[in-house]
């Protein structure tokens, strides 16, 4: 029987009044801890300040260079060893392009778009797991 993992946000609140709290799969649980790392920044979690990834940190540094992907990968390989245990050979990359946005029926807009990649090998199945998720940068947002 496959365990079933609570699917975030965590609602306490439900768990307390033994209400079912909406549950997902082992893949699933993996990408939603992943995209937890990668939007906290460091010392944000009460109880563990080493929770999450320097991207908040490097956010508005300069960005056009390869060493600036290069500490953003290294910060995001750290993280996911240390805080999911539920893969193995982990391997990260990111990408940097800028996205032209449509603001108004006039105007546009150039954002920098921070792909990253993390692929892996589920511990318990062997299964080969990859995620991706686009970020914008400068200032830091998920659209």
């Amino acid at each position: 029987m496959p365990q079933s993992y609570y699917t975030l946000p965590l609602r306490l609140d439900e768990i307390v009044q033994r209400k079912l709290h909406s549950t997902c799969s082992l893949p699933q649980s993996i990408a939603q801890n992943l995209y937890l790392m990668l939007t906290t920044h460091f010392k944000e979690s009460r109880f563990d300040d080493t929770f999450g990834c320097s991207l908040w940190d490097e956010d508005f540094v300069s960005q056009s260079d390869s060493r600036w992907k290069e500490t953003i990968r290294q910060s995001i390989e750290t993280s996911v060893a240390q805080y999911e245990n539920r893969l193995t050979q982990v391997r990260v990359r990111v990408d940097l392009t800028d996205q032209e946005m449509q603001v108004s029926r006039v105007n546009r807009r150039v954002k920098r778009q921070l792909t990253i990649w993390i692929d892996g090998v589920l511990a318990r199945t062997n299964e080969r797991f990859s995620f991706q998720r686009s970020l914008y940068i400068a200032p830091l947002s998920t659209e």
